[in-house]
């Protein structure tokens, strides 16, 4: 009979509830109409569940908001032009933004103020958090993919500062800023990858010890998601994200007497739950 661990810590984290209780709070508050500005998480069950629950529509524009409404910036923050044009619209903002992520807006803008580069490490230059931080000084600050850091070319490292998207696999930045640091000794590294992250891949890391099948719950467009499924393959251990027990495949788990399971930081517990039920079912037929 074959067992299943479900990893510790697992779902939202503090940024994430932080978000869905400050939406709670805006509706409470406000009698007017009230937006999103694109997904308050990166989970279509939360989004589903707070347009449901809270009347609040997600929109993808600040120009698609009307005047006089509200605006909730969503947890991976936003550009400052952003801020500006909800400002000038005459929208009451509430800034739903994860503080992590703030606190990298805030180093660069320090930093960019000093004239120095920024090279962003992120998993996509389209990504809601990479956009808002890039937003910051799109002049000096050049995201760049971190799989594709060897192509990377530093002329000025010495004036170089070198940070990372917070929800990225622990393990690929620290070779990712390793690489770096060797090719380029004179850079400044600064990696911003958030705590919750780092104890969520950390547990993965060792559950897989003793497991050789790992299912991780959570959205597609989730990075955090992606970045635990990253971790556990990239130590050699089978993984799949699925976003809820209907994608559960019973091929999978033919051959493996421990698997482990974990959720991304924007997942539902009652989603996790459901698929931990799921998987037991096959597991102990």
């Amino acid at each position: 009979m074959a067992n299943l661990f479900i990893a510790s810590p697992h779902g939202f984290c503090f940024g994430i509830n932080r978000a869905i209780d400050l939406a709670r709070e805006t509706r409470e508050k406000y009698s007017e109409d009230i937006y999103f500005l694109g997904e308050l998480v990166h989970n279509q069950h939360v989004v589903d569940w707070l347009e449901s629950e809270l009347k609040i529509r997600t929109v993808q524009s600040i120009d698609q908001i009307p005047r006089g409404s509200v605006v909730i910036i969503r947890a991976h923050g936003a550009p400052p032009q952003t801020y500006n044009q909800a400002v000038a619209k005459g929208l009451t903002i509430v800034d739903a933004s994860c503080p992590l992520v703030l606190k990298s807006h805030q180093t660069v803008s320090k930093f960019s103020s000093q004239n120095k580069k920024i090279i962003f490490l992120c998993n996509s230059i389209t990504h809601d958090e990479t956009i808002g931080v890039v937003g910051e000084n799109p002049y000096l600050v050049t995201p760049v993919v971190i799989s594709d850091i060897s192509t990377l070319d530093i002329p000025d490292p010495q004036n170089c500062i070198v940070m990372t998207q917070t929800t990225l696999s622990t393990l690929e930045t620290k070779d990712a800023l390793d690489f770096l640091k060797n090719k380029y000794p004179q850079i400044t590294i600064m990696p911003h990858i958030c705590q919750a992250t780092s104890d969520r891949q950390n547990a993965i890391i060792e559950l897989v010890k003793t497991c050789t099948l790992v299912i991780i719950v959570g959205s597609s467009t989730s990075a955090n998601s992606n970045s635990l499924q990253k971790v556990a393959e990239s130590v050699g251990v089978k993984s799949f994200i699925i976003d809820n027990a209907s994608e559960i495949n019973y091929k999978w788990f033919a051959g493996h007497q421990n698997i482990a399971i974990s959720s991304g930081a924007s997942t539902p517990e009652s989603i996790l739950e459901e698929v931990v039920q799921k998987i037991n079912e096959i597991i102990h037929q």
